[in-house]
């Protein structure tokens, strides 16, 4: 997979609050990327690192490769809640977290997803093969990618 399609796997689901409360994209630049993230389209890295620049600041504490897959995944998997804006309200800190959960149930194309701390989140899979059984990495409402649970230990 390309690493500006695995990118915007991982930071689509925050562009809900680059919308809504940053306002620093618009609702057509919204549904560009999410058409992008839907079809592995991938965007430019240029475009990218304008939009997500926060991202790809924290990602450099990470590795100066920020465009290799393991980089971005580390960051999401391991460092992007210690770098969470402190203005954000408790609750959207919360969806940002990203982490495993078992897709449980299948409901009207969504899955609801058990984090395995009491937390059950309904989530939109960004994999296209995703099946009720499934480990995935989920962020803000969306199952990312599919992850061996024994990796995840």
């Amino acid at each position: 997979m390309l690493p500006e399609v695995y990118f915007l796997r991982y930071a689509f689901p925050c562009a809900r609050v680059l919308v809504d409360l940053r306002k620093d994209i618009t609702e057509e630049e919204f549904e560009q990327m999410q058409n992008a993230v839907e079809n592995d389209i991938p965007l430019s890295r240029k475009y990218l690192e304008k939009v997500f620049h926060l991202a790809f600041e924290r990602m450099k504490t990470v590795s100066d490769d920020v465009w290799n897959v393991k980089t971005i995944r580390k960051y999401f998997c391991e460092g992007h809640e210690a770098t969470l804006s402190k203005d954000l309200p408790p609750m959207i800190k919360r969806l940002c977290v990203v982490k495993p959960g078992k897709l449980v149930q299948y409901i009207k194309g969504c899955f609801k997803a058990d984090l395995g701390d009491g937390d059950i989140r309904i989530v939109t899979a960004l994999y296209k093969d995703a099946k009720v059984g499934d480990t995935a990495m989920v962020h803000y409402g969306y199952a990312v990618e599919k992850v061996n649970p024994a990796d995840q230990t």
